[in-house]
């Protein structure tokens, strides 16, 4: 349902593309997201891996070299897969870990590790790659981005420290933070469909070469994802790396690249969640089995 939900989004974005005059709100609805995954991170120093690290450098080192093996061929190409790869663990990855039954603790330390750590990043990774034409430097970059970060966090332990009743309520309503995902997906679609309109009329194969990259990167972080988790925590592994925060990356697409840039992130939520929905069917029939 949640994946239907997702592709009319992305259709109504495309054929109806009036969301783009709000593209401002993205980054306000992403501090709220961001708001209710904080409310009740929890980290257990027992659970930390060394494949914490090497999913984080994956993330890092790959987004960085399929950048420059497509730089030769187009840049912007290249900086969207860039901006496609680099996103960090998804908001939603522990509740679909805890769905499965598996170390929800794993990847909440994840979801922490790599949206902290790439927050940080991107302010010095972007001026150095970045051919857009914006005028990206880390001082644009590194201040939105952080408190983009620590606002959502700082308030999420307020509330919990204040009022518990209120905080114990709120996580109540997290689920409810899929929606505001499926708004941030209609307006970046909307923005990137209204840019190909008006400024990409003869370049539309790109649209398809991007669709082919994001599919190809989903599969590809999803399938490393098990290899490095092991035995143990293969599946936990596999989510953290695969299953991506691309409403960040959304964010910093129209914010500090450009709007084409956009689609990479659009086209990877949705594939995603296609392979996450097989994901549950399969396990829900294993389990009656």
């Amino acid at each position: 349902m949640k994946t239907l939900l997702l592709l009319f989004a992305i259709t109504i974005g495309v054929f109806f593309p009036y969301g783009h005059e709000y593209t401002f709100l993205i980054r306000y609805f992403l501090m709220l997201m961001l708001f209710f995954s904080f409310l009740d991170v929890k980290i257990d120093k027992k659970i930390i891996r060394k494949s914490h690290f090497i999913i984080l450098g994956t993330i890092i080192s790959a987004s960085v070299i399929i950048y420059f093996l497509l730089k030769p061929f187009n840049q912007i190409l290249a900086e969207t897969a860039f901006v496609t790869a680099i996103a960090p663990t998804a908001i939603a990855a522990p509740v679909i870990i805890s769905l499965k039954k598996e170390k929800v603790e794993f990847v909440t330390f994840s979801l922490l590790l790599n949206n902290v750590s790439i927050a940080l990043l991107l302010p010095f990774l972007l001026p150095l790659l970045m051919n857009s034409g914006a005028d990206i430097s880390v001082g644009k970059v590194l201040i939105p981005v952080v408190t983009t970060l620590s606002i959502p966090f700082a308030l999420a332990q307020l509330i919990k420290f204040i009022s518990p009743k209120t905080w114990l309520r709120l996580i109540s309503w997290k689920d409810s933070s899929f929606y505001i995902l499926v708004i941030n997906i209609y307006i970046a679609t909307s923005e990137a469909s209204f840019y190909i309109r008006s400024e990409l009329t003869n370049s539309l194969e790109i649209v398809f070469f991007i669709a082919a990259i994001s599919a190809a990167l989903c599969i590809l972080f999803f399938t490393l994802g098990w290899f490095i988790g092991g035995k143990e925590y293969s599946s936990e592994a596999s989510q953290s790396l695969g299953q991506k925060n691309n409403a960040f990356t959304i964010w910093i697409s129209l914010t500090f690249i450009n709007p084409i840039a956009v689609l990479g992130p659009v086209f990877y939520v949705f594939i995603q969640n296609i392979y996450i929905s097989w994901e549950l069917y399969k396990h829900h029939h294993a389990e009656q089995d």
